[in-house]
């Protein structure tokens, strides 16, 4: 089994629905325990490429439309910030940027 496949076994068996989210550290140690020795790093690079939702509770496997539309909430709340700063970026370096490349992002 991968450690792709493992991490998402362990979230989608144990881990299922908001409420019962967990938290990157006790996922690290579930790991652990089982022989998979990943770095936090390693880990969050992991789950970013997985089927999972993120909370400030950690992480889980989404159980109702409900919690799908939160996340992506959350999701659209990290987002456009980071867009805008770019925006702000792109503008200020006009010179440096095609103006079609400033709009891909």
């Amino acid at each position: 089994m991968t450690d792709s496949a493992f991490v998402l076994h362990i979230i989608k068996t144990y881990h299922r629905g908001q409420a019962n989210a967990i938290t990157r550290e006790a996922l690290l140690e579930t790991c652990r325990l089982y022989g998979l020795n990943l770095s936090d790093r390693e880990l969050r690079a992991i789950y970013a490429e997985l089927p999972v939702c993120t909370c400030d509770k950690g992480v889980f496997w989404p159980e109702t439309l409900a919690e799908l539309e939160e996340y992506r909430r959350y999701l659209r709340a990290k987002a456009f910030p980071m867009l805008e700063r770019w925006q702000r970026v792109a503008r200020a370096h006009s010179d440096l940027i095609d103006s079609r490349q400033g709009e891909l992002f």
